[in-house]
């Protein structure tokens, strides 16, 4: 790949691009629908939408899009606040006219623009909002089914005129209200030349605790699933080499893939590392927020439960495990499920598991202020389970610094 390559091209992304590429071509050429893209923080989800939106963009598409926030702060509705917004900017006077026409008189209530026109306030007989029902002690709530009625109805007419593409992202830490709304316009507008848009962590919201996992799981019902996944090798030597400006040696990619997992943040930090002179075996900082994030999101069960296993290794079995930390093999069975519905941990079938990538593994160990306990657990462990006939072993506990213990 030569050191010069455009900076928008994709790397390693051909089949899902394809697959964004005929969800585009369909839209252009008939109706839309909505398409998930998912997968990790840091794995190209972004990167990937942005490109079909250029390509949707060059085909004559208005395309807009809005961000969830993750505050608490965030009012309703803010994801649907911003595409409403751009769809007032982005589109033609005549089409925007017609929007607010279909709309029933009003998307204030989402602009936040909640001033009524004179004839709906006729029509009220209370100057209420169109959009607002008062509750039995008179309170003003918002009127859902309108307010998605009325957003909708934008949409369609937008359409009508010409392609419409919505892109919403980090939908995992979207208000419910937000995804409500955006099961009504993808089921509303199924024939319609509107392409819906969302992008989400699954990892996220995979765990059964999870309070957006129930609205997210109609939508994925209904829609387009694209799933990424680490970039192979020849992708993140790609990428390496489009990041540091210069091919990286093979034996580096190798490493860097086994320590990443291919995921293009992790792979991108790592080469920005290599570039200034550092180590590409060190954790850069981003690489380590993140995934410290990721590892408060877990039951704090889990949480407690891997360091334990990042001393045993990148791979371990579940029976050391469960010796080590004293505890029942079916109650750490459940825990490390819980670790592979996040993709911290995979399985590698008899009872064996690993950790999805190295710097999993590295980052749990570095947040340990002691781990010798743990290191003398695992040889009490391993000497116990070897005198009941037990013929497994655990591998390499020694960590990643030179300075942490041998292997057991």
């Amino acid at each position: 790949m030569p050191i010069d390559a455009a900076t928008h091209e994709l790397i390693g992304r051909d089949h899902p691009a394809t697959l964004l590429r005929a969800e585009i071509a369909r839209l252009i050429g008939s109706h839309g629908g909505l398409v998930l893209v998912t997968g990790e923080a840091g794995i190209g989800k972004t990167t990937l939408v942005t490109s079909a939106a250029r390509e949707a963009r060059r085909q004559g598409a208005l395309v807009v899009g809005g961000a969830c926030w993750d505050s608490g702060s965030a009012p309703g509705y803010w994801p649907w606040t911003q595409v409403i917004r751009a769809l007032r900017r982005g589109a033609e006077p005549e089409e925007w006219a017609a929007a607010e026409e279909a709309a029933g008189a009003s998307l204030a209530a989402i602009l936040g623009e909640t001033q009524v026109p004179d004839g709906d306030q006729a029509q009220q007989g209370n100057g209420q909002s169109p959009f607002l029902t008062v509750t039995p002690g008179g309170d003003e709530v918002p009127d859902a089914f309108r307010l998605y009625d009325a957003v909708t109805s934008a949409l369609v007419a937008l359409a009508q005129r010409r392609p419409v593409v919505i892109v919403i992202d980090d939908l995992h830490v979207a208000d419910p209200a937000s995804l409500r709304l955006l099961e009504f316009a993808a089921q509303q507008t199924w024939f319609e030349r509107l392409l819906l848009i969302g992008t989400y962590r699954d990892t996220e919201v995979e765990p059964v605790d999870h309070p957006l996992r129930d609205l997210l799981s109609p939508l994925v019902a209904k829609a387009t699933t694209i799933t990424l996944t680490g970039l192979d090798e020849a992708g993140v030597a790609a990428l390496m080499a489009r990041t540091a400006g210069q091919e990286p040696p093979p034996d580096l990619v190798t490493e860097v893939h086994r320590r990443t997992g291919g995921n293009p943040f992790f792979v991108e930090q790592t080469a920005r590392l290599w570039r200034s002179g550092g180590s590409a075996t060190a954790i850069a900082p981003g690489i380590r927020d993140a995934l410290l994030r990721r590892l408060s999101l877990l039951p704090r069960p889990v949480a407690e439960l891997l360091p334990a296993a990042a001393v045993l290794g990148r791979e371990f079995h579940r029976q050391v495990l469960a010796a080590t930390v004293a505890a029942p093999v079916a109650h750490v069975d459940r825990l490390l499920e819980l670790a592979v519905v996040a993709k911290l941990v995979v399985t590698k079938g008899g009872g064996e598991f690993a950790f999805a990538h190295d710097l999993v593994r590295e980052t749990l160990y570095d947040s340990l202020a002691d781990p010798r306990d743990l290191h003398a657990a695992v040889v009490i462990a391993a000497d116990g389970l070897v005198a009941q006939g037990f013929d497994q072993r655990p591998g390499d506990a020694r960590g990643n610094g030179g300075d942490q213990a041998d292997p057991v």
